[in-house]
């Protein structure tokens, strides 16, 4: 199976620099459309055999530019960003003041995030649930090309799953960055990373 893997275009939250989760279902800026708009003309969308979807308005936006408003999209549930909880839809900037141990060198939420942020989802759990959707299209697609739209850290969780990894290997994604993994039906969908965090335009 060959399956990419994109991240949605800018969001009202991206640009408002405000913590983008599961309750934070928002729409793409205006800026994100443009940008997706220019995505579209990079590469041939039109090539896969099946497109996943979150079910969230970001990504459901950015999937129906890229592929012309394909009737055929699948949304799953098990695509959608990670659950923040509480902290969900907040400025990050108080929280890194109050819970420095819970971010990393990079700024990006780490592990002990989750200690405090209450009603959150642990990285354990985003990976749990990115792995069962990993294994759900090996059955379905194992020989086919399959877009998938998501969102930063689920990626991050799709490759770590893949690789029997862990999601702090994998940088934070940038909108509409293209990720491409090869899963060999004939090796037991060992992955191999062929792609990643790539800026098509």
């Amino acid at each position: 199976m060959d399956l990419v893997i994109v991240r949605h275009s800018i969001s009202v939250s991206n640009s408002a620099d405000l913590i983008s989760g599961q309750s934070n279902d928002v729409s793409l800026s205006d800026k994100g459309i443009e940008y997706a708009q220019k995505v579209r003309q990079a590469y041939d969308w039109d090539r896969f055999d099946a497109v996943y979807v979150s079910p969230m308005l970001r990504t459901r936006q950015t999937a129906a530019i890229l592929t012309n408003h394909r009737a055929d999209i699948q949304l799953d549930p098990r695509l959608m960003e990670m659950d923040f909880g509480d902290w969900d839809g907040t400025s990050a900037d108080p929280i890194r003041v109050a819970h420095p141990d819970a971010f990393d060198y990079s700024g990006m939420f780490n592990g002990n995030y989750s200690k405090y942020a209450p009603n959150a989802e642990s990285y354990p759990d985003l990976i749990r649930r990115s792995n069962a959707f990993l294994k759900d299209i090996e059955a379905k697609h194992p020989k086919d090309s399959v877009l998938v739209v998501a969102h930063g850290l689920t990626i991050r969780a799709l490759f770590a799953a893949a690789t029997l990894s862990d999601v702090y290997n994998f940088t934070a994604v940038y909108n509409v960055a293209f990720n491409e993994m090869h899963l060999d039906h004939k090796d037991n969908f060992r992955a191999r990373i062929m792609h990643f965090n790539e800026r098509l335009v």
